[in-house]
């Protein structure tokens, strides 16, 4: 991260370097750099205004992409839909179970009126949650232990839940569509009330 304070203290002729077309610093570096230039009274042509802002949005554009490489389609524009990340599935599926992955993209497709897509994301969380229990039940471990070697193999299980829940979004989900992320505070905090109870249940019964 970047810290304007810094910045500021750099010469003018440092800081026309930073707003060049060929500067490899980073957008916020090449922002503060820009401002800090205004404020000391240089003065930009319309022409070299324009020219530094598209470099800004350039390299915004290509620095949130390389953030989101999981989540095809993100975008930082406020206009566009809100809707869970893939990459937020994939740390809920991994973390919580893939039910609850799957609850999150059944809600995108929900929002998206593909009543289909949330459907199909359930069904196969559900079904796909009931061969992981009997799996590990089958291999003498317990689903809700996580003291043991079965926390590791329903953690390896659920990686390939996770697989299964991608292909369907690939399968069913627009592949054009451009969303900006949906905060996942509240989902975090009901699914940890979830398992709180369940594991309650699991230890005092």
């Amino acid at each position: 991260m970047v810290n304007r304070s810094v910045i500021k203290k750099l010469s003018d002729n440092e800081l026309e370097k930073y707003i060049k077309p060929d500067s490899r610093s980073v957008a916020d570096a090449v922002q503060y750099a820009y401002e800090i230039l205004k404020e000391r009274g240089r003065n930009f042509t319309p022409a070299e205004s324009e020219q530094i802002e598209a470099l800004i949005n350039r390299k915004q554009e290509t620095e949130f992409a390389e953030e989101n490489l999981l989540d095809e389609g993100a975008t930082t524009d406020e206009n566009a839909i809100e809707l869970y990340k893939n990459s937020a599935i994939l740390f809920f599926s991994l973390f919580f179970g893939v039910i609850f992955g799957a609850v999150l993209q059944a809600l995108n497709f929900v929002k998206i009126k593909d009543y289909k897509g949330a459907i199909v994301s359930l069904l196969f969380a559900i079904g796909f949650t009931v061969l992981q229990i009997f799996i590990i039940g089958y291999i003498g471990g317990n689903y809700m232990d996580i003291t043991d070697s079965s926390f590791y193999i329903r953690l390896f299980l659920s990686g390939i839940g996770v697989v299964g829940l991608s292909l369907i979004r690939g399968l069913m989900f627009p592949k054009d569509l451009k969303y900006r992320s949906r905060s996942t505070v509240v989902p975090v905090v009901i699914s940890f009330l979830i398992l709180a109870v369940i594991f309650i249940m699991y230890t005092t019964g």
